[in-house]
């Protein structure tokens, strides 16, 4: 069952500086990253990156859907709705939805009003479920 997720909104851009990235969308980053930035595996950022995260949400007793880090989410992007389109031709937005599972399965369901707003921001939603591994070591019992 998914116990937990989170979600970003994630603009990469060639050239568009992330400051002018959060005066068109009206929004204040998490996070940025310029071009040229070293990143934590020792690349260098060939891209900007801007984006507005929810950090991990747990579900919620009313919500068991597993997309509730998806509707924090698009409630606190809603200031940008009709400023995507607005953004420069470089700029590529989109939308980052992981889901944690304690199981070996990861079903979780979109509700439609949520796919309604996601629609209406018109950004693609790139989604992925992380199971906990059953063949792992905790599920390790001791050779006698």
């Amino acid at each position: 069952m998914i116990q937990s997720g989170r979600a970003t909104l994630t603009v990469s851009s060639s050239e568009t500086d992330p400051s002018v990235i959060t005066d068109l969308l009206g929004l204040e980053p998490t996070r940025v990253t310029k071009a040229g930035t070293r990143r934590k595996s020792g690349r260098v950022a060939d891209h900007h990156t801007w984006s507005v995260d929810t950090g991990e949400v747990s579900n919620t007793i009313d919500d068991q859907t597993g997309s509730h880090a998806l509707r924090v989410l698009v409630a606190l992007i809603q200031p940008a709705l009709g400023r995507l389109p607005n953004l420069p031709p470089d700029c590529e937005p989109r939308i980052w939805w992981s889901a944690y599972s304690d199981s070996g399965q990861g079903g979780f369901v979109l509700p439609a009003d949520l796919a309604a707003s996601i629609g209406m921001l018109g950004v693609d939603v790139y989604g992925t479920v992380h199971l906990d591994d059953p063949d792992g070591p905790e599920s390790e019992t001791p050779s006698p």
